[in-house]
């Protein structure tokens, strides 16, 4: 709705532009053309509505990981790491 409100103001610059006598009033109505259809072509749309809440999935609780234990220090480690962060020896 903005987009065609600039139009507009835009098309109105452009009549009292032709319909002006005064230098002064042919100006500012050429600047107003410009400014008001520069702003009509630029003019960004706007953002769409955010979708329903009932359509998002639900976040897990907890991501599950295969561990396995450390047999240094006996802590819990990613089954797929070949060295214990905590104590830096090989798993």
């Amino acid at each position: 709705m903005l987009r065609q409100t600039f139009f507009l103001a835009s098309f109105l610059g452009a009549l009292n532009l032709y319909y002006a006598e005064d230098i002064v009033i042919q100006i500012l109505s050429g600047v107003l053309l410009l400014f008001s259809l520069g702003i009509s072509v630029i003019w960004p749309e706007p953002l769409p509505p955010p979708p329903p809440t009932n359509l998002w999935s639900e976040a897990p609780e907890k991501k599950e990981r295969e561990m396995k234990t450390c047999s240094h220090c006996g802590k819990e480690v990613d089954a797929k790491w070949s060295m214990c962060p905590y104590c830096s020896k090989k798993v």
